[in-house]
């Protein structure tokens, strides 16, 4: 049997329809760029930070460096591992966990040959050192670097045509000296956060906070964070400080899976694309 509906009757079928398709609607334009803002979180990469280790040589603070290169295979966070090269090879144990540490993801570059002054040197004598280095480290560890830290931060044209003329293609310098970028063709990736503050010939660990509070503007401003650090730094009155390793190894488990762990080269790289 067919019911005819009033006039009445029919608008308000209208209205409670029109009401559902605008209710579905709204559901519909909520639930999407939720699920959309959802995926984008879960997709996002985390910022890359990069730990930079200057002075790795023979014999020197022998179980502050054993203890950061163990730390870095054990945890799996790579490393950039700064050799003073003139100074390096001689001790087996630093050698073959320096090549544990590279087999585990690590990489090598430059911290001179003896550690001295590039600025000062004319450009012959630079691209002889940067020469004997790369050949040192690829003897010792049977990898090629391309990466100079330049001791003391010093470096000048000649350095930056040296490095063109041996195959160098990223300097790591500081940030308060150098901003990152491009200087003469060779990518600068300079350290942007200290690990400790030196004067007076002390080294003064920072505290966790003051740390991922510089690592958290570097990041802001530059997009990544470079951490610079040194054996010496650990080791007090001659041996390794077991405050400053606690504090070390907290800082690590606190920045682990916020961060992601890379090398200078790396981090080159991710730029370049």
């Amino acid at each position: 049997m067919q019911t005819n509906l009033g006039p009445n009757s029919r608008s308000t079928v209208l209205k409670d329809k029109g009401a559902i398709l605008i209710a579905a609607l709204l559901v519909f334009l909520i639930i999407i760029p939720i699920a959309m803002i959802g995926t984008s979180i879960e997709n996002r990469n985390p910022p890359t930070l990069v730990i930079r280790v200057d002075d790795i040589q023979d014999f020197a603070f022998r179980e502050a460096q054993l203890f950061l290169l163990n730390n870095s295979i054990q945890n799996h966070v790579p490393l950039s591992l700064a050799v003073i090269a003139g100074m390096f090879g001689g001790d087996s144990e630093i050698v073959q966990t320096v090549k544990l540490a590279v087999n585990s993801g690590s990489k090598v570059a430059v911290h001179g040959w003896e550690h001295e002054d590039l600025a000062k040197l004319s450009f012959r004598e630079q691209m002889t050192l940067l020469f004997q280095a790369k050949n040192r480290i690829r003897e010792t560890l049977d990898v090629i670097t391309r990466t100079l830290v330049p001791p003391m931060f010093s470096f000048n044209e000649a350095t930056l045509d040296a490095m063109h003329e041996e195959g160098y293609d990223i300097i790591s310098t500081s940030k308060d000296l150098h901003e990152p970028g491009l200087i003469s063709g060779v990518r600068n990736l300079p350290a942007t956060v200290e690990l400790s503050d030196y004067s007076n010939g002390l080294w003064n660990v920072k505290s966790c906070e003051s740390v991922k509070t510089e690592i958290l503007r570097s990041v802001q401003k530059y997009g990544f964070a470079v951490i610079v650090t040194h054996p010496q730094e650990f080791i007090t009155n001659g041996k390794l400080n077991q405050t400053t390793v606690l504090f070390y190894t907290t800082l690590l488990e606190n920045l682990n899976g916020e961060y992601s762990f890379k090398t200078l080269e790396r981090l080159g790289q991710d730029l370049n694309v």
